[in-house]
Parts: C-alpha cells; sequence; structure tokens
C-alpha cells in the first residue's frame, strides 16, 4: 500500500477513490432511509436489519462502473457536458447492476422509489464532488512547461489539445519551427532566435519537450535530446505525447512502425480488460434480452402473420480475428430476398423490404436479436460492426 501511495496520481486516485465510496455509501442509506420512513411509515430501527450486505454490493457496482467510465482519471479532464455523461450513465448502469444483484438478498428490495431518490442524488453528488477535486487540485499542481518542435499539423492539434486537459497542467511555452543544424538558427512562435535550443529550455524551465515531425538530418539535435532526458526532461514524439494525453492512438498521423515497435511491454488486448468487456457484455445482453421479452414477442407475431418465411434472418459475419459466426437479426425483406440479385445493398425504396420490415429498420428493432450474439461471445456491444466475407473467384 506504502508502495502505492508514493506517486502522487495514485494518491489522488485512492482520495477519489474512498470519498466515492463515502458518498454512493450515504446516498444509497439515505435514500433506503426515505422510502422506510416516509413511504412505509417505518422507523430508522429497521434500516440495517434490511439492508445487510446489499449496501456493500452498492458501494463495490458503483466504484467498478465509476472505473469502466474511467472516471478515476487525474491526468485529464474534457468538457463538464462529457463528464455529466460518463457519470450519469455509469450511475445508471451500476444501479440496474444493483438492482439485479438484490435478487440474491430476499430481504432488500430497491423498488421504484429508491431508484428516483438514489440516482438523480448520487449523479448530482458525485458531479459536484469532481467538480471540486478538479478546481482544488488544477491549482495546486505545478505548471509544466512544454516545448513544441516541428511545422507539421500535428503541432496544430497539440495546442487545441492541452486547453481539453487542463489537469495535466501543460503550458505551451513556444512552437520551434525551420529548424537548421547550425546552432542558434531556428525560429521561435515565428521570430529567430539567437540562442540555442539548450539554452532556451533552461532559461524557460522546459519540462517537457514534443516532437512533431521526423528529426531528418539533424543529429546534432538527436543528441541534444539524449542528453536532456539524462537530466530529467521528459522527450516525446507526437504520437505517444498524443496517447499519454488522451488515452487515444492518432490512427491518421501514426506510420505502421510505430503501432508495430511501440509499447511492448504492453499488449493491444490486456487480459483484464478483455475480462471486464466480456462481464459488462454479458450482463448487458442478458438485461436487454429479459427487459426486451414481451416486444420480442409481439415483433416475431407481426413478421410471421404479414409474410411467408422464417423470424429470424441469419447471414455469416466475421468477428474478431476474422472468425466466421452466424448473425442474426429480425427478417426485414421478403424470404430469400438475395435468390435471384444475389448480395447487393438495399435502398430506401427497396422493393424487398417488407411493411413491418421497413418500420423495424427505422427503429433498429431488427438489430435485438443480436444480443444473443453478444450473450454467446460472437459480437460485442462496443467494437467494430461485423462485415461479410468478401467473394473469392
Amino acid at each position: 500500500m506504502n508502495v502505492f501511495l508514493k506517486s502522487p496520481n495514485k494518491q489522488k486516485q485512492f482520495l477519489l477513490l474512498m470519498i466515492d465510496a463515502l458518498i454512493v455509501f450515504a446516498v444509497f442509506v439515505c435514500s433506503y432511509s426515505i422510502r422506510i420512513i416516509l413511504f412505509e411509515g417505518g422507523s430508522l430501527a429497521e434500516l440495517w436489519d434490511r439492508l445487510s450486505w446489499l449496501v456493500l454490493v452498492a458501494v463495490l457496482l458503483h466504484l467498478v462502473t465509476f472505473y469502466i467510465f474511467e472516471l478515476y482519471s487525474v491526468t485529464k479532464k474534457g468538457p463538464r457536458d462529457r463528464l455529466l455523461l460518463f457519470i450519469t450513465v455509469s450511475v445508471f448502469l451500476g444501479f440496474g447492476l444493483i438492482a439485479i444483484a438484490s435478487y440474491g438478498f430476499p430481504k432488500d428490495k430497491l423498488g421504484r422509489i429508491v431508484a428516483f431518490i438514489h440516482v438523480p442524488l448520487l449523479i448530482a453528488a458525485i458531479y459536484f464532488w469532481r467538480r471540486l477535486f478538479y478546481a482544488v487540485f488544477s491549482k495546486r499542481m505545478l505548471q509544466n512547461n512544454l516545448l513544441l518542435l516541428g511545422s507539421s499539423p500535428s503541432t496544430g492539434v497539440i495546442a487545441g489539445l492541452l486547453d481539453q486537459y487542463p489537469l495535466m497542467n501543460y503550458h505551451l511555452t513556444g512552437i520551434i519551427s525551420d529548424y537548421k543544424e547550425n546552432p542558434g538558427c531556428f525560429a521561435i512562435n515565428g521570430s529567430k532566435c539567437d540562442t540555442g535550443i539548450d539554452s532556451y529550455i533552461e532559461q524557460h524551465k522546459i519540462r517537457t519537450v514534443v516532437v512533431a515531425e521526423k528529426l531528418k538530418g539533424a543529429p546534432g539535435l538527436k543528441k541534444l535530446f539524449i542528453d536532456m532526458k539524462f537530466k530529467g526532461i521528459q522527450i516525446f514524439d507526437f504520437p505517444t505525447f498524443y496517447k499519454q494525453l488522451t488515452g487515444k492512438v492518432p490512427v491518421l498521423h501514426v506510420a505502421d512502425a510505430w503501432m508495430l515497435f511501440s509499447h511492448q511491454e504492453k499488449s493491444f488486448h490486456p487480459a483484464f480488460y478483455l475480462r471486464l468487456k466480456r462481464l459488462l457484455d454479458l450482463t448487458l445482453s442478458l438485461m436487454g434480452l429479459i427487459v426486451s421479452g414481451p416486444l420480442l414477442l409481439i415483433i416475431a407475431f407481426a413478421i410471421k402473420s404479414t409474410s411467408k418465411g422464417p423470424v429470424f434472418f441469419r447471414q455469416e459475419r466475421l468477428g474478431m480475428n476474422e472468425r466466421p459466426f452466424t448473425l442474426l437479426k429480425f427478417r426485414t425483406m421478403v424470404d430469400e430476398a438475395e435468390k435471384e440479385t444475389g448480395p447487393k445493398w438495399s435502398s430506401s425504396d427497396d422493393p424487398r423490404i417488407t411493411g413491418v420490415g421497413r418500420f423495424l429498420r427505422k427503429t433498429r428493432l431488427d438489430e435485438i436479436p443480436q444480443l444473443i450474439n453478444i450473450l454467446r461471445g460472437e459480437m460485442s456491444l462496443i467494437g467494430p460492426r461485423p462485415i461479410r466475407r468478401l467473394p473469392t473467384d
């Protein structure tokens, strides 16, 4: 634990985690208390007997959903509306999981009253706690002076991103362009500079340098940056800095070589992430099938009674690593629609689409059976759309 808390970022994450746990606990107990006292006419003496272990399960599940939606990132802060959206979705997901878990605690019935109190109250509490946290720690952090080297479009991308992630507290000191190997021959922010880059970095107390383009024909500068790295100055190329700042890879700005050789110590698909993703897929697909059960029966009856053919449309698709599987959808076209025409894209006025099918396509209800594919592990809720196998000669 002491090793874990030596990192300033880990300390902040631990603080967030502990306060979140206290807030979830307080809000859940408060919601349950209001239900017992105001709506059931009971007393607080009944509270602990009825809650038992469910309150601890509620805290744990909410913390897990907060983690899934990146609410424990202390180095970046997106727009307020994005923060509120992530908190809202994570709270709804967490409460849904708690509702499912409550079936294992016969005495602990949640009900709509607890939901109507707990969900909005927790969203508001976590949102204002995050705002307070960001306001306090963004002022206390030491300013990190940053220097950009390059004249490519990448420099503009980074300059725009720095404003979106204020918790990193980077301060863009300048952009170096028109660099030449001769000492003192470079332009900073469009103006000629009569000092060397090393002098400029020392004078302006630069702590981070981002190289936004390849250093072709500049062996002296490469050696200089290596020396600076040994002195504690962080030197990044553009893709690596972008990834550290946003958590994403700038796929439009990287070459295949960077994707191939960078971050060898980490897998593209960490085992923990895949297990967590699979758990989320299983939970949400199962919930979706249970909730939509009556609707599935109605749609199946409508399809069967208005056109000949099966209720479901089956088609081979390619999943992860090009593994073939059978995709399930509600049938929206006449039976064997591709028998005469062969595979072809449908249009808005396609005569092959049935009356019921047209409605299902507009509302996307025809895709509900894909929850079965997700439950089987053939698809994922989050990921690219599975494609059809290309025909071979």
